[in-house]
């Protein structure tokens, strides 16, 4: 390995993340500029390069952000969350449960997590006002709902990440990094109700009971795509993008939804980001850029601090940069040098790498915050004043789910199963 040619890649990759952040452009469209100097550089031919670009995540994303996208454009997965909602009833108390699993299962069933993330940020400002809690908090026990969720095994989220672990011979995590984000995103749950005085709600104020219609013939279909879609992937094993690509299509030709419509709001910059930097990530691999990183890393780790370690620089990538555009593509695959050199469960750098990345969307600059500050903004109360405090709390509320889930990792609890 050259370790000259390993350093300046990756330095391009840090350039790259850092420009994207300060000028506010998709860092994917950057990564790839950068793929296509630096592999001239280095003497690669362009064929080479453009192998870099992974037409099996392209898809993969695609296929479920394409029937994500009819079933949130004909009104199936706001309404289903509604209907959900129902079920707490006249109980005050459950409705933070119910948050939560809202979240967590529309992310589970397919979509991952942006697009529960924007359901529940949605329908925590009119339940708040139903039921007395703070709008923030229903919001915020949603949205860590999806954070667990989105690790179910046919998301994006996890389709990616495993293709990048078993790259690297890394398998039979996935079981054991679902169960520890559910355990830890309940538990987080409880703190996030306490720091926000939930318990101090007693009873519902000015409760207003919204009168739900019936789903519609093309949402009944749409809900049935979802089904398809789940069995197929479970039972036959066949390839999430393919098979949600194929179902959004019947769909489409079923008129479910408006064709035009669903492509425009295909989350196309998303889809670049991640095949972007994953082209760029090939490049630096190459040269031995990860395997420097990897050493980097390993050389600050020990057996105790490792998963910590591995968890606190993937928090804090993430809050300048996207989990699934950037963060996972970097740091995954470090995992499988680091736990050889160090002597750690390679699943547990990946089960506190999912977590940390995830609560770091926590943050206004990203995701979740962004979406819980767009949702309050529709109040009529909501005052410049109010503004400049939620983002605060919501960037406060971020690093104290970070450090939490750090601190868990030092304590061991990531290795237990």
């Amino acid at each position: 390995m050259n370790n000259t040619l390993a350093l300046i890649a990756l330095i391009v990759l840090i350039a790259v993340i850092a420009i994207g952040f300060v000028l506010k452009k998709n860092v994917g469209l950057i990564a790839m500029l950068a793929a296509a100097v630096l592999g001239v550089a280095i003497g690669q031919d362009d064929s080479t390069t453009i192998a870099g670009f992974s037409a099996s995540t392209f898809v993969m994303l695609l296929g479920v952000s394409l029937l994500c996208t009819v079933a949130t454009g004909n009104g199936t997965l706001e309404l289903m969350a509604k209907k959900f909602l129902r079920l707490s009833g006249g109980h005050v108390a459950v409705a933070p449960i119910i948050m939560y699993l809202i979240g967590f299962i529309i992310a589970a069933v397919g979509p991952g997590c942006v697009p529960a993330l924007g359901i529940v940020a949605a329908l925590s400002l009119p339940l708040g006002r139903s039921t007395g809690y703070n709008s923030v908090m229903l919001a915020a026990i949603g949205e860590i709902g999806s954070m667990a969720g989105r690790f179910s095994p046919i998301t994006p989220e996890s389709v990616l990440i495993r293709g990048l672990a078993e790259a690297q011979g890394i398998m039979g995590y996935e079981t054991n990094t679902l169960i520890y984000a559910t355990i830890t995103t309940i538990v987080l749950s409880v703190v996030i109700f306490l720091v926000f005085k939930g318990y101090k709600v007693k009873g519902a104020e000015g409760r207003v009971q919204e009168q739900l219609s019936a789903f519609t013939q093309k949402q009944i279909l749409t809900l049935i795509g979802f089904v398809v879609m789940i069995l197929v992937c479970a039972i036959f094993k066949r390839n999430v993008g393919l098979v949600s690509l194929s179902v959004a299509v019947v769909l489409l030709l079923v008129n479910a939804a408006d064709e035009k419509t669903t492509i425009k709001n295909v989350p196309w910059s998303t889809l670049l980001m991640v095949c972007g930097v994953g082209t760029l990530m090939s490049v630096v691999s190459t040269v031995g850029g990860v395997e420097l990183m990897s050493n980097a890393l390993a050389s600050i780790m020990t057996p105790n601090t490792a998963v910590a370690i591995q968890g606190l620089s993937a928090g804090i990538l993430s809050w300048f940069s996207s989990a699934i555009g950037v963060v996972w593509p970097t740091m995954v695959p470090t995992v499988g040098a680091i736990a050889e050199q160090v002597g750690v469960d390679p699943g547990s750098l990946i089960t506190i790498m999912c977590l940390t990345a995830s609560f770091a969307g926590f943050s206004p600059a990203s995701t979740g915050g962004s979406l819980i500050l767009a949702a309050n903004a529709t109040d009529p109360d909501f005052t410049k004043e109010k503004e400049n405090k939620l983002f605060i709390q919501l960037f406060v509320l971020s690093a104290l789910l970070l450090i939490l889930t750090v601190l868990a990792g030092l304590l061991g609890l990531y290795s237990i199963l």
